[in-house]
């Protein structure tokens, strides 16, 4: 051994290979291995967002193994001159030994300087992408739902509608009942008038009158004094079925002259009516300031409720893998290319991408939030845990305290739940804009507000509520063209308010759902424009109550007329009773030539 050459038993030349084929790889990797990083993420990242995601760049170290971002930029896609989120630097430590099992498992991120919202020098579009919409679970986008929900209620501006244009498109109750009854009136007037023709008429009782002569004129003695009796008693009794007859058509008369009377005093009345009816239907009604906190506050907090459901849907596919199904089996899609890994079961099963705990510092204008994430996984069903975050934010500019805690179980797929908190103490407003559609906007000039919100989403259903409690607020108007005595009134009443509690609920699903607001505002605004409203409306009713007499007076008239008609019916009817009444009379009293008494005298 002693005798051997160093040069004889090492290659030199086979030691260069070796050192070459290592160096290389160490060189490429040092060299290119970052900017390829930082290209993938740039690259797949703007597909998965639909903007732009930039990176100023990437290190990727092995031992311990690592990866550091600094300057990730992820643009909006709805605003592409902001970014949705800016974070300064990125931090994430991974389990070196899943990385041979195909597994990304980050032990620790940490991101630090993240800025939400925050302006762009570019556009940060993709080049020829359009923006993408949001899609319900038939596919459809809903528009026309937001619109619906977020676009507000004006206050009324008072303006008196056109009257002329009012009645010519509504029908007049008043009118057809007067038309009616007059055609009522005349029915009955042909019917008594056939009536009368069937009842004992002056002819009929002259007939009588004739008899009772004849009786009395009847022969002396005993035989004529009874004969004269019992033809008296005969004469009596038909008398008295006529008489009869004539009274019950009177009491009929009478009864349905009453009715006709008072439907024609009902029909005077209609056309008042007709008026207050349209002047509720046209005008303004104390109801629609039932709900003052729906005017004031509705569109402003519709609109925060819509940019929450945005962004909680953007979010949401991180927390659940896109699953397709199979021969009525649900299975995971390919995040990528058209193959799938067959995948065995494992002892202790791990999510093929997991972060366990990130730390984030927040920077805003007011100051740091810090907060914590934990399990951010999209096969929450294989980890078996929900995510959980934690974020909280106190002494902050012009707010004693920021608070958002949270826990998105999708563990379940069938069946999510996802739970939301926040609480802000001590925020001090400045400068809200409230009715900014109107002409005369209102301003919440300032204000100390406690804010709580609850948010519950299982699958597509929804339920939030949310508490303001606002302290020392003050109001102002926005001056502009056309002054609303409504607004006028609103804001008096405002300038006297410094406490008050606004609470918000909302229920339904994500694609559709009911804001319901109420306030102790309600009460004191609707008392404040009652008194406008109320006047405003009994002028409109004066207006509309001498336009409908205009047309209604004439066919009223003719009514009026046709009733009085029926009082020669009513002569008639009175005439006959007295002539039956006056021959019973004179049939009872003592007549013929001795002056003797009838028998049934």
């Amino acid at each position: 051994m002693e005798g051997l050459d160093m040069q004889k038993w090492i290659r030199w030349q086979g030691l260069g290979v070796f050192v070459g084929v290592v160096a290389l790889p160490c060189i490429f990797w040092f060299l290119f291995i970052d900017g390829i990083v930082k290209g993938v993420i740039q690259k797949y990242g703007s597909e998965a967002v639909g903007a732009k995601v930039e990176l100023r760049s990437a290190d990727l170290s092995l031992f311990p193994a690592g990866l550091e971002l600094k300057g990730l930029k992820i643009a909006n896609p709805d605003e592409p001159m902001k970014n949705a989120v800016e974070i300064a630097r990125t931090n994430l430590n991974f389990d070196t030994l899943n990385f041979f099992r195909r597994k990304v498992i980050v032990e620790q991120m940490t991101l630090d300087g993240i800025r939400l919202n925050t302006p762009r020098k570019t556009s940060g579009a993709l080049p020829g992408a359009t923006p993408k919409k949001r899609a319900t679970k038939k596919g459809t986008i809903r528009p026309g739902k937001k619109k619906g929900l977020c676009g507000g209620k004006g206050l009324p501006a008072l303006k008196m509608p056109n009257v002329t244009e009012v009645l010519s498109k509504e029908k007049l109750p008043s009118l057809e009942l007067v038309t009616s009854l007059k055609g009522q009136i005349e029915q009955e007037k042909q019917k008594w008038q056939q009536r009368l023709a069937s009842l004992p008429d002056e002819k009929t009782f002259q007939s009588y009158k004739g008899e009772i002569q004849k009786i009395r004129g009847g022969g002396a003695g005993i035989a004529g004094m009874l004969a004269s009796g019992g033809k008296a008693m005969e004469l009596k009794k038909k008398i008295e079925a006529d008489l009869n007859r004539i009274k019950q058509a009177n009491a009929d008369f009478q009864k349905e002259t009453s009715t006709l009377k008072q439907k024609l005093a009902d029909a005077k009345k209609a056309p008042f009516k007709d008026a207050a009816r349209l002047a509720q239907k046209y005008g303004f009604s104390k109801e629609r300031l039932a709900n003052m906190s729906q005017v004031l506050f509705g569109a402003k907090i519709c609109t925060w409720m819509e940019k929450a459901t945005n962004w909680y849907e953007k979010i949401r596919p991180i927390l659940e893998r896109a699953k397709q199904k199979k021969k009525g089996k649900v299975v995971v899609k390919p995040l990528r290319g058209k193959g799938a890994f067959v995948k065995f079961k494992e002892h202790n099963p791990m999510p093929d991408f997991l972060i366990k705990k990130a730390n984030a510092s927040i920077i805003t204008g007011a100051g740091d939030i810090m907060g914590i994430i934990k399990n951010i996984t999209p096969d929450q069903d294989v980890l078996a845990l929900p995510l959980t975050f934690s974020f909280k934010g106190d002494k902050l500019k012009n707010i004693n305290l920021v608070e958002a805690k949270g826990a998105l179980n999708h563990t379940r797929p069938q069946a999510p739940k996802d739970e939301i908190r926040f609480l802000v103490k001590g925020f001090k407003t400045k400068g809200i804009s409230l009715l900014e559609k109107s002409k005369n906007p209102i301003i919440l000039q300032k204000a100390l507000a406690d804010l709580n919100i609850k948010a519950l989403v299982q699958g597509q259903d929804i339920k939030v509520n949310v508490l303001a409690a606002f302290h020392s607020a003050s109001f102002s108007v926005k001056d502009q063209e056309g002054k609303n005595p409504i607004m006028e009134a609103i804001f008096s009443a405002l300038k006297n308010i410094s406490n008050f509690i606004v609470n918000a609920k909302v229920i339904g699903t994500l694609e559709e759902y009911d804001i319901k607001l109420s306030s102790d505002l309600d009460g004191v605004l609707k008392k404040s424009a009652g008194k406008i409203i109320a006047k405003q409306t009994e002028q409109l009713r004066q207006k509309l109550s001498k336009a409908i007499m205009d047309k209604v007076n004439g066919p009223l008239s003719d009514t009026a007329g046709s009733l009085s008609g029926l009082n020669g019916i009513q002569q008639e009817l009175s005439k006959r009773l007295n002539l039956g009444s006056g021959l019973l009379g004179n049939l009872g009293k003592p007549g013929g030539k001795k002056g003797l008494k009838l028998p049934f005298s």
